[in-house]
């Protein structure tokens, strides 16, 4: 089938009607990847995982009875996909033409007549009703048609003759059409659900947060859905459905700014009018109404589906928004193409893949509305940009989590149920614990996880370092770069594949661990190269990955820090070595651990908490981290990123708190956040920053970073030029902070 024949995955045309779309709740798959056409892996070469049709053929007619809606006279039923064609071979020659042909009639009929699309379907399941590509066609073309009890029974049908776990999704968003959310979280939650991986996990946690929405529970998708790549500056179909469940996730839960934010990145992915991203936004302009969890009218209800996975015709001409990079996100490839339904078939599509097929998803969305025509990006698709809004920095000036009406007498620590803390330089200095770091977290109520970008040690071994400093820490507290890109490994090579691990034995064991074996030679043609940090490694290591890379190997880091702390001062970190390796193969390495989201992802998972903090001491990896996963973060003064850093820091790296060390968690949560703040007088011109006043010394640095990063928004300081100048007790604080001053 040509390209101009085959439909695009993500849309739904005008047919529902409003009730209908309600019914479906928001958040869901639209296109089953996983049977067949282009990029489809999940049959692999020999057909794993499909239970073969049983052996004969199918009776046919002699293609005398023409059973179903008339086939126009010039279809050739080799416009189907050949994949799928194979797929026929157990039917007689006559029948399996009039079958293909009604394949590509459902294809090309999906999306502008989904009733004549699924009559279509019926008759081809009428004459191969054995045939799995054809009872995947059939739940494919009753989903868009909103026949949900029909749609689920076909899929599972499908799912019982191919083994194709990646429908899974798409059923459970059909108990969601069904009006039985709790059984779409039942399915999501059970041992196949987690067990999905790339796209189909992905999809899996779309519809399973608009269940969540459908039950109430607007906070618990929210984090669902912060187990994801979310990382601004992405595009495609992928990036902007999930940014836009995101945002729909966000608004339900009453933090509207957030969700303007992530509507804006879903635009500004939005390359080819799949989502109503920017309707939203205009809507959105248009109303200033803060939305709580219980205003059935969120569209978070409504909101999710729709954009998040209904293709709507461009129309209007406005200008689509910038990338933003506010809080959530991070950035990963876009997983793999694959399809639930034959080429010639579109299918709802699981949340990141240009398949051939496309499906709306059962969501519960909006009235089908035209998007405004989308005006290309000027940034490019692979960087992290921040353009006009200040995203991140806008956090200090009002937390997701602090309720209306607060007196702001709170404690910073007291507004979140779980702290993410970095190690080195926040917690401890190599082999000594950092002032205030033991007495501080024994003192906390709320549990404390210690996510660590170091991968040369194991969490037993972390563990243990920690309690010989004076700390109360188990093994499960512990969260390693070294776990995320194992895991990172197992969700891109099958089971039994070789790594090459570059790091140490505790790195390797990692791997083993998620079923990949290991290697140190390239000459065992591994799949993959895993980089971690080690004081082992040296030339010969670095030759052997470079040689496996430039094979055609996989490269994952565990981390990019290019320095280590230590008592004696920075050391050289992984990330120094991942560069001589970047430089050498001109390649660059998929990363788990901090700025990107796999680490920060696991963690909060591992903390199943709605609230997190992250605390660390490092602008570009702890504090943007933070934003790459939409969680907020205190910088303490103890480590690596040093005040002059702080101040010009780009809006992906600007935490929302400020505090010396860790103490200061118990500090009162306004004077901490990065904000104007009583008793200093900060003013900024051409450049030059001048403080002054006697205000509570702990809002120095808070009232200091939020003026100049105002300036450095507005245009009117170079974050490369900064001179500060103090008076009073602002200058003696500073100056014992490592602050140069000037005057």
């Amino acid at each position: 089938m040509s390209d101009r024949d085959r439909p695009r995955r993500d849309g739904r045309g005008e047919r529902d009607t409003r009730d209908q779309r309600e019914s479906r709740g928001q958040g869901g798959p639209r296109g089953q990847r996983g049977s067949r056409g282009q990029g489809d892996s999940s049959r692999g070469d020999s057909g794993r995982g499909r239970r073969p049709d049983r052996p004969g053929r199918e009776r046919g007619d002699g293609g005398r009875r023409q059973q179903g809606p008339p086939l126009p006279d010039d279809l050739n039923a080799s416009d189907l996909d050949p994949e799928v064609r194979r797929d026929l071979l157990t039917l007689d020659k006559a029948n399996a033409e009039i079958v293909a042909k009604h394949l590509v009639m459902a294809s090309r009929l999906l999306l502008e007549e989904p009733a004549l699309a699924l009559e279509h379907a019926r008759a081809a399941r009428g004459r191969a009703s054995r045939v799995g590509v054809v009872r995947e066609t059939t739940g494919i073309a009753a989903y868009n048609a909103g026949e949900w009890q029909e749609s689920a029974t076909e899929l599972r049908a499908a799912r019982r003759i191919t083994g194709n776990n990646a429908l899974l999704p798409l059923i459970a968003d059909c108990e969601r059409g069904l009006g039985r959310p709790e059984r779409a979280v039942e399915i999501a939650r059970g041992d196949e659900g987690r067990a999905l991986t790339g796209e189909e996990a992905t999809e899996m946690r779309i519809v399973e947060a608009g269940a969540r929405i459908d039950l109430g529970e607007p906070e618990k998708a929210v984090v669902t859905l912060q187990a994801e790549n979310l990382k601004p500056g992405q595009v495609g179909t992928g990036p902007a459905r999930l940014f836009y469940a995101y945002a729909s996730a966000l608004y339900a839960s009453g933090r509207r700014d957030e969700a303007i934010t992530w509507f804006m990145n879903a635009a500004a992915a939005d390359i080819d009018d799949v989502t109503d991203a920017e309707f939203r936004l205009t809507e959105l302009a248009n109303d200033d109404t803060p939305v709580g969890n219980g205003e059935p009218d969120v569209d978070g209800v409504d909101v999710l589906a729709d954009s998040a996975v209904s293709e709507v015709p461009a129309a209007s001409e406005q200008a689509k928004p910038e990338v933003v990079t506010a809080e959530p996100v991070t950035a990963e490839p876009a997983p793999a193409e694959t399809s639930a339904i034959p080429e010639s078939v579109a299918a709802p599509e699981p949340v990141a893949a240009p398949e051939p097929v496309s499906a709306p998803e059962p969501i519960a969305a909006p009235e089908p509305v035209t998007a405004p025509e989308r005006v290309a990006s000027s940034e490019p698709a692979d960087t992290d940009t921040i353009d006009s809004l200040e995203g991140t920095a806008d956090l200090s000036a009002t937390s997701s989590y602090i309720e209306e009406g607060s007196t702001g007498s709170q404690a910073l620590v007291d507004r979140y149920d779980a702290l993410l803390l970095d190690l080195d330089g926040t917690v401890f200095a190599g082999h000594q614990a950092l002032p205030n770091a033991v007495d501080t977290l024994d003192r906390l109520d709320i549990p404390r996880f210690f996510v660590t970008n170091n991968a040369s040690r194991r969490p037993a071994e972390v563990a243990a370092h920690l309690r010989e400093l004076g700390f109360d820490a188990t093994d499960d507290l512990v969260v390693t770069s070294a776990q995320s890109g194992a895991r990172l490994l197992s969700e891109h090579l099958p089971p039994g594949s070789r790594a090459l691990v570059i790091g140490t034995d505790g790195l390797a064991q990692e791997v083993r661990e998620v079923g990949i074996g290991v290697t140190r030679s390239a000459d065992d043609r591994p799949a993959a190269v895993i980089q971690g940090h080690s004081t082992d490694t040296g030339w010969a290591q670095l030759s052997e990955a470079a040689l496996a890379i430039r094979a055609g190997a996989l490269w994952v880091a565990t981390n990019v820090d290019a320095t280590l702390p230590s008592e004696r001062g920075l050391l050289v970190g992984n990330g120094s070595m991942v560069a001589a390796l970047r430089n050498a193969t001109g390649k660059e390495p998929l990363v788990a651990g901090k700025p990107a989201a796999p680490l920060m992802a696991d963690a909060i998972a591992r903390a199943a908490a709605n609230s997190p903090l992250v605390v660390g001491d490092r602008l570009d990896t702890d504090i943007e981290g933070a934003h790459a996963v939409g969680i907020e973060s205190a910088l303490v003064l103890t480590g690596v990123s040093t005040v002059t850093d702080l101040l010009a820091a780009p809006p992906e790296q600007r935490p929302t708190y400020v505090i010396e060390d860790l103490a200061g968690v118990f500090d009162e949560i306004d004077a901490v956040r990065v904000a104007d703040q009583p008793g200093w007088t900060v003013s900024v011109e051409a450049s030059t920053v001048t403080v002054s006043g006697s205000g509570d010394v702990i809002g120095l640095v808070p009232a200091l970073a939020a003026a100049t990063w105002a300036a450095v928004d507005a245009g009117t300081a170079d974050p490369e030029e900064l001179r500060i100048r103090a008076e009073g007790p602002a200058r003696d604080k500073l100056a014992s902070l490592g602050v140069t001053l000037v005057g």
